[in-house]
């Protein structure tokens, strides 16, 4: 199961320009079958980028910095938040270049969700926000649903 603050390895990621090359995905949502998963891509390439712990505002392209060895990334990691995408849900769950390799830290996806909503809360569509921000029924409804599948016969 894949649930929000996970993250992926996708050994052929496809870019906008149609190259393929391995990248890191943090799952943003907990989607139910059907709905899409929501996510941000990750960079451990510096290049001109701040080393700024947690939500970098730029107006280009936000950021989270997450310091190596401080969750689950051995080396410095940037979160791309202007990377923000959705994926179908049944490609990710069932296509064999995906795997998912850990999670994060609540406190740290809850810092990506500051940091998403901060920087690019007037350009997200209200149906990514329901996914982002399911309302308290949903959630409950969907914790019963999980629980329920682990309950023996």
């Amino acid at each position: 199961m894949i649930v929000k603050g996970d993250i992926l390895f996708n050994k052929k990621f496809i870019y906008e320009t149609g190259a393929t090359d391995e990248k890191l995905l943090v799952i943003l949502n907990s989607p139910s079958q059907g709905e899409p998963f929501l996510f941000v891509k990750t960079t451990s390439q510096q290049h001109d980028k701040p080393k700024t712990s947690g939500c970098i505002e730029d107006r280009h392209r936000s950021l989270f910095y997450i310091p190596a060895k401080k969750d689950f990334f051995r080396d410095n990691t940037w979160v791309q938040i202007y990377s923000f995408e959705a994926m179908d849900h049944d490609y990710i769950v069932s296509h064999p270049d995906i795997n998912k390799i850990g999670s994060l830290k609540p406190k740290t996806i809850n810092g990506i969700m500051d940091c998403l909503f901060k920087t690019w809360g007037d350009n997200i569509a209200s149906w990514q926000k329901k996914l982002l921000q399911p309302s308290l029924n949903e959630s409950i409804f969907k914790l019963k649903e999980r629980f329920s599948k682990l309950k023996p016969s």
